[in-house]
């Protein structure tokens, strides 16, 4: 069954768009296992939480009008990896460290909960009992594994490149 396209559909393209874009015009920072890495991991913790709170029994929203899997679904996930890549590639480049974590987390959290609220007012979460505040929660639990993770990568990589350098 096609159904029309709506703003929701819109809004997921238009920032796919953007996304992917700056994407490819980075110049590269991260090693390509690493960021692929990263990217997966922004992937698949969304997708966890979605799936634990979005569906039944918990049931606490429904992405892109309707509660069944669609095409728009797949889209609204697409934009998850590269988020994941811009934040591991700043934290690099900005070289968080020490009590600059907690601080880069929390404008992380502050402007993804910015983004979804956006996305939302797009149609793209329709939200039955669950709120931004929630969001802001989870938002700053996943950057937190994301960011502990991409630094144990990188310490990983390093020590890697390291020992096949050894004479």
């Amino acid at each position: 069954m096609l159904r029309s396209i709506g703003p929701n559909d819109w809004f997921n393209v238009i920032v796919l768009v953007i996304e992917y874009v700056l994407f490819f015009f980075l110049p590269p920072r991260i090693p390509k296992s690493v960021a692929a890495l990263v990217m997966l991991i922004g992937l698949a913790l969304p997708l966890v939480w979605d799936h634990s709170l979005g569906t039944p029994p918990i049931d606490l929203y429904d992405t892109n009008v309707y509660p069944e899997l669609t095409f728009a679904d797949v889209l609204t996930w697409a934009m998850y990896p590269p988020l994941a890549y811009f934040f591991a590639y700043l934290y690099d480049k900005l070289r968080i460290r020490g009590l600059a974590i907690p601080a880069y987390l929390l404008v992380w959290a502050v402007a993804g909960t910015a983004f979804e609220a956006a996305a939302a007012s797009f149609g793209v979460f329709d939200y039955k009992g669950w709120s931004l505040r929630y969001s802001f929660l989870v938002y700053l639990a996943v950057l937190s594994v994301t960011a502990y993770l991409f630094v144990r990568l990188m310490a990983s990589f390093h020590r890697a490149r390291k020992a096949s350098f050894r004479p």
